[in-house]
């Protein structure tokens, strides 16, 4: 049956739209489910990221090399030189001249930084590191250690033979080839375990935001036809203004909620130092999220807004949504594949414009570190130019199928048929 026609015309569209927006934003909102929902994730994502920060806590702490030489001068080279050397978890190794106390004495003692790790004992007839137990050596502290003491042991000895150490250490270093891989596997960067978990959590809080309020969207209309009650609400608003309305409400309810659970997760692990400094810049991340996050769910909810107006039956909501939900899943398992493979590849690059894609190929690219501030803008301008082709589209279904009661309305016969 055709839409009532409106005997209200003092209303204008805005005025509809908030109206409508207003009303689901304060059902889905404030909805007891919704609230406790949020509410149990937002626990279960900062809980996990502090007890990841917990467990991981010992890592963050540099290791601590005491220096014992006979000598000033010879103590305060090796603190400069020691002083720029990284331990195994690549934290700069905080060094502490302990020329005053016995080298074994030096063990264990408490410093302003901490208590000493590893001692370097000069003082006796050959060079010796000595620690409390075996375990505690650092390899790489004792590799950085013994290559100093072996380029010192060299120059002396070049010195002792007329030639110049400087110039001598200048050739050998440039005699080292460099490795250039052909095609690099971005996995076996140093930082990709961290790039790959904030990939991960992006990814899923975008698919719950795109996908979950959609198919509130989608069971929301269907509600409303099952009951009649969007036979009320066409007598006092535009069937597009309902649509509008309906989207914009629930989308903004959804990214509050989720919204607010990215940002404090993301927070929470920046302040807690789960991340290594620098591997990702969790500020960009969380306002390319977000950006993505509103594009992603308004080329999705008007797409499950009309695919609800299809059917009557709360059953039927899970086949009309299937062709939307397995296109939804296709960006979000490609971000995966492409974070294992070559990321810069071009068959990615092409899909990440793509706007049924960009929304998970593009935030994906930006924490793999292979998207550039120039090609976000560039899908941001192409997703923004397709939404108003697939917003008119789907309002174009919504509003010849939402007053269609009984069975499946054909998607071909409402496209279709003229308006009546």
């Amino acid at each position: 049956m055709p839409a009532p026609e409106h005997s209200n015309t003092t209303i204008s569209r805005s005025q509809e739209i908030r109206l409508v927006a207003g009303r689901e934003l304060r059902t889905q909102l404030f909805k007891r489910s919704a609230v406790i929902s949020t509410l149990i994730m937002l626990v279960l994502a900062v809980g996990g990221i502090l007890v990841v920060a917990h467990l991981t806590g010992g890592e963050d702490e540099p290791y601590r090399l005491g220096v014992s030489a006979p000598d000033a001068e010879t103590t305060t080279a090796l603190v400069s030189v020691l002083g720029q050397v990284s331990d195994s978890n690549g934290l700069t190794v905080q060094v502490t001249d302990v020329s005053d106390t016995d080298a074994e004495a030096a063990l264990g003692i408490t410093t302003d930084d901490g208590d000493v790790d590893m001692v370097l004992d000069l003082t006796g007839p050959s060079p010796a590191l000595k620690v409390s137990e075996e375990g505690n050596a650092d390899q790489a502290v004792v590799a950085a250690v013994t290559n100093v003491l072996q380029q010192s042991a060299l120059s002396e000895q070049i010195t002792a033979l007329g030639g110049e150490p400087t110039q001598v250490a200048a050739s050998v270093a440039g005699a080292v080839p460099q490795v250039e891989a052909l095609d690099p596997p971005d996995q076996d960067s140093a930082d990709f375990g961290a790039r790959y978990s904030v990939l991960l959590i992006v990814d899923i809080l975008l698919f719950i935001i795109v996908m979950g309020g959609g198919q509130t969207i989608a069971m929301g209309v269907v509600e409303e036809k099952s009951s009649r009650i969007v036979e009320i609400l066409l007598a006092c608003v535009r069937p597009t203004s309902l649509l509008a309305g309906k989207v914009i409400g629930t989308g903004t309810a959804v990214l509050v909620s989720y919204g607010l659970i990215g940002i404090i997760a993301g927070v929470t692990a920046k302040l807690s130092g789960v991340l290594p400094e620098g591997a990702v810049d969790i500020d960009t991340v969380l306002v390319a999220m977000i950006v993505w996050m509103i594009v992603g769910y308004a080329i999705y909810a008007v797409g499950y807004a009309a695919a609800g107006a299809l059917v009557s039956r709360q059953e039927d909501v899970a086949s009309a949504v299937m062709p939307l939900t397995m296109t939804l899943m296709i960006p979000y398992v490609l971000s995966f594949v492409m974070a294992l493979g070559d990321s810069s590849s071009l068959l990615y690059r092409v899909l990440a414009y793509l706007p049924p894609f960009s929304p998970f190929l593009m935030p994906a690219r930006l924490v793999l570190g292979v998207s550039s501030w120039g090609e976000q803008a560039a899908a941001l301008v192409l997703a923004l130019v397709f939404i108003p082709a697939f917003v008119w589209l789907s309002a174009r279904i919504y509003t010849r199928a939402v007053t269609r009661t009984g069975a499946r309305v054909p998607l071909k016969e409402v496209l279709s048929r003229r308006p009546a």
